[in-house]
């Protein structure tokens, strides 16, 4: 072997390792950053949100088979808790996964692509353009999506098996969509459909399959409804859906350290979510209208309600916020053209639902 023929098989292989390494690393960067810090990251908003007592109250809401811990042992239950249900070690066999596919498809797509490029002969790992196609556009999707995970914290162990599951499945679905369009135009068509996200692709092999097998399309279900909320939009209504919370009614009654872990969502805008929805079920359009008096959800109205009863504040700021309740409690009911008397019903049935009590002691 001559000594340029040796430079020229270690530049090869330089440049295989590092091409590589560095395709590796901008999928797994995003993973190995989110577990390390973003995890802690969002750990601390649930502890910061739940001081001692709070936690026990959640153990009393949400935990009712299990045996009630102390005031004081309810901090270090509730941590417990968490890391048992939400712990780092969930993402230990997820991660291997997605480091084992990745690595596979960065090796197999640049020793196929420097093979094409003519740059080494490669005899022993060739695939076919619309294949190579399938796995770079899979391979876009899925860096760019870990990426913008890792950025907003919402890294969960499913959202990183549904990354596996969209490299795994790249070059079927990449020949499935290629096979539909013209023989030059199917690495192109593999590559740019690649890179959708899977509820897209299984979208549009639907709606294809119902074209050619001349079927009916089932009438999709509404998640309109929890959109009504302030703060949720398109994209959050997508999230809320996939860990199931499609209505008002759910996202009132669920459990907010189940939900923020799942969805990766902050404490506060799911409390505040919950808060706005308990209200939203007995007033609905009516509270648009008095939110900018200052009921803006079911703690706000459990708040407006106890200052109201507190008759017996004699002076101070007890008595001066029991005048306030005392004078806005007309203005509100006009402004929705309710009874005063059947509005404060509606309102004490929104003050004494256990989930309002429950939220009222989180906040306060």
């Amino acid at each position: 072997m001559s000594v340029a023929h040796l430079n020229l098989t270690v530049q090869q292989l330089s440049v295989c390792l590092l091409l590589m390494f560095c395709g590796t690393a901008v999928v797994m960067i995003p993973f190995a950053h989110y577990v390390i810090a973003g995890w802690s990251a969002k750990r601390k908003d649930i502890m910061d949100g739940f001081d001692a007592e709070s936690r026990l109250e959640y153990f009393k809401m949400f935990c009712r088979s299990s045996p009630i811990p102390t005031l004081e042992d309810a901090p270090a239950e509730f941590e417990k808790f968490h890391a048992r249900w939400y712990g780092r070690r969930y993402y230990i066999m997820p991660g291997l996964l997605l480091l084992l596919l990745t690595v596979t498809g960065v090796m197999v797509v640049t020793l196929t692509g420097l093979d094409r490029l003519g740059f080494l002969h490669n005899p022993l790992i060739k695939i076919p353009d619309t294949a190579m196609a399938a796995m770079a556009g899979a391979y876009l999707w899925v860096g760019n999506d870990l990426i913008s995970r890792a950025r907003r914290l919402d890294f969960s162990p499913a959202d990183v098996m549904w990354a596996v599951l969209r490299l795994s499945i790249a070059v079927p679905m990449g020949y499935a969509f290629a096979s539909i369009a013209a023989e030059s135009l199917g690495p192109f068509v593999a590559f740019a459909l690649g890179a959708f996200p899977l509820t897209a692709l299984t979208s549009m092999l639907q709606r294809l399959l119902n074209k050619n097998l001349k079927l009916e399309a089932e009438p999709s279900e509404t998640t309109d409804d929890i959109i009504k909320l302030r703060g949720i939009n398109r994209a959050i209504v997508e999230r809320l859906s996939d860990e199931d919370i499609n209505t008002i009614t759910q996202i009132a009654y669920c459990d907010p350290v189940r939900l923020i872990m799942r969805s990766s969502l902050t404490f506060n805008f799911v409390t505040d979510c919950m808060n706005q929805a308990l209200a939203w079920m007995y007033l609905q359009k009516d509270l648009d209208i008095i939110r900018p008096l200052g009921m803006r959800g079911a703690v706000e109205i459990r708040c407006l309600i106890e200052d109201l009863d507190n008759v017996d504040a004699a002076s101070g700021s007890d008595k001066a916020a029991h005048d306030r309740a005392v004078g806005a409690f007309p203005l509100i009911a006009a402004a929705i053209k309710q009874d005063p008397a059947t509005l404060q019903l509606a309102f004490r049935q929104i003050s004494d639902d256990p989930y309002t009590v429950f939220l009222t002691q989180v906040w306060t």
